[in-house]
């Protein structure tokens, strides 16, 4: 229920604007979980904010996940997840399905493979054939931060850790490929290496303690 909730108030939101702009921002994070972000920008026409803010509170969205506001003649909406590894985000992420119907992912002990190898749902290609008005953009943008060495991508854009790739209404075909080498169950050095030095000092200074307090007793 949880789910088909998320999923119909993105739909209805959508279902309110004519055309909008977008930033879909994925994070990959140290340990694979997946932090997920939907930013839209639509025009504040027939009362938009208060619209949003009510089918948000009617739909009972935790405040936490969401963010409405007006800037200028637009109102901002911004939406966010938090998935425990990239199959909890393939199988439970309702946002990315209403641009592509599915991600590719390929895991072995070399490398991680995420791509997507279809046309993106954006106006007039799927919206025209399937009549949802959720792919009803003007402009979106994803972004995906991976803070892990990438083997190969086709991001239009790479700026230090972060992947860009640009869609357009009249520029749908393209296609997302990102390729990189993560950290599989590596030993961890450091923590361990820390822990044991601190483990030693304390045992160090209560040893130091105690036999100056013996000291102090045969005085």
């Amino acid at each position: 229920m949880k789910n088909y909730l998320k999923i119909f108030l993105l739909i209805v939101i959508i279902l309110i604007t004519s055309g909008c702009s977008g930033n879909y921002n994925l994070k990959i994070n140290p340990d694979l979980s997946i932090d997920e972000n939907l930013e839209l920008s639509i025009d504040n026409d027939n009362n938009a904010y208060d619209r949003t803010l009510k089918i948000f509170e009617n739909n009972n969205i935790p405040k936490d996940n969401y963010d409405v506001s007006i800037s200028s003649d637009k109102v901002i909406i911004e939406y966010n997840d938090k998935f425990s590894s990239i199959e909890d985000y393939l199988l439970n992420s309702k946002v990315y399905k209403q641009l592509f119907d599915k991600i590719e992912y390929n895991k072995n002990k070399k490398y991680v493979d995420l791509y997507v190898d279809q046309n993106i749902k954006i106006k007039n290609n799927y919206t025209k054939n399937n009549g949802s008005n959720l792919t009803d953009f003007d402009f979106i943008q994803i972004n995906i931060t991976n803070p892990y060495k990438m083997i190969l991508t086709n991001a239009d854009m790479v700026n230090d850790n972060i992947y860009t790739w640009s869609l357009t209404k009249d520029n749908y075909n393209k296609k997302i490929q990102m390729q990189f080498k993560p950290s599989f169950n590596k030993f961890p050095y450091r923590p361990i290496i820390v822990g044991s030095l601190i483990l030693i000092i304390s045992l160090i200074m209560t040893i130091t303690i105690i036999r100056r307090y013996k000291n102090t007793q045969k005085v």
